[in-house]
């Protein structure tokens, strides 16, 4: 049987996490305190954490299913 190693996940996944909860604090922001300069701040940092998240969750995907290199 063959052994998967899902280390290189690790990160990804976390930045996604990171990511999803920096968008959950922007939208808490406005919906709480109005806080519109919290929220010009924290959106674009959180879709930016989302979207290098996906991509290197999709290339460290793809990398393990190509298997071990060498």
């Amino acid at each position: 049987m063959k052994k998967v190693r899902l280390k290189p996940l690790v990160w990804p996944v976390a930045l996604l996490i990171v990511g999803a909860a920096a968008n959950w604090l922007a939208e808490f922001a406005v919906g709480r305190w109005q806080d519109y300069q919290l929220y010009g701040i924290s959106r674009p940092v959180a879709d930016l954490l989302l979207v290098i998240g996906a991509v290197w969750l999709v290339v460290a995907v793809v990398g393990l299913m190509r298997g071990p290199r060498g």
